[in-house]
């Protein structure tokens, strides 16, 4: 058995969705995770984290310094979840939980696509480019399934 290619031990128990994007040589690597699933006296936001390396097995330096490519804000921690990162620097994600009320206790399930992110992958950098309707997914004849 292979060893993994990412871990987060003594960080975070729990990082979804693995999923690659390759551009330029490089191997991008995105997950997603969760603010209750970070270790003791280490936050982060539900969001989209990104890894890059030279090749498959790494080594992998996070995104942005921090790993960090998309987070929910504070006043809406749970606002979007289980981004998508594709080939094309488009990100979808659904929306998850709706405040209904000014202090955010009473809440109810979105359910539905949330607006597409794009964002352009330079290096070790993300940037957020555009915002799109949502669940806007348009063709992508760039890329070829074999």
């Amino acid at each position: 058995m292979l060893p993994p290619l990412l871990t987060a031990v003594g960080v975070n128990d729990q990082t979804e969705r693995p999923h690659f994007v390759f551009q330029d040589g490089k191997y991008y690597l995105f997950t997603i995770s969760h603010t209750f699933t970070y270790a003791d006296g280490v936050t982060g936001p539900d969001g989209v984290y990104g890894f890059v390396a030279d090749s498959l097995f790494g080594p992998y330096v996070p995104l942005n310094g921090s790993g960090l490519v998309l987070g929910n804000p504070s006043s809406q921690p749970f606002q979007t979840y289980s981004h998508c990162v594709m080939p094309n620097g488009l990100v979808t994600s659904f929306i998850d939980s709706v405040p209904t009320d000014d202090t955010g206790t009473q809440i109810r399930i979105g359910g539905t696509e949330a607006p597409t992110v794009g964002i352009k992958i330079k290096g070790q950098q993300t940037f957020v480019v555009a915002e799109y309707d949502y669940g806007y997914i348009p063709p992508m004849l760039d890329v070829t399934l074999k």
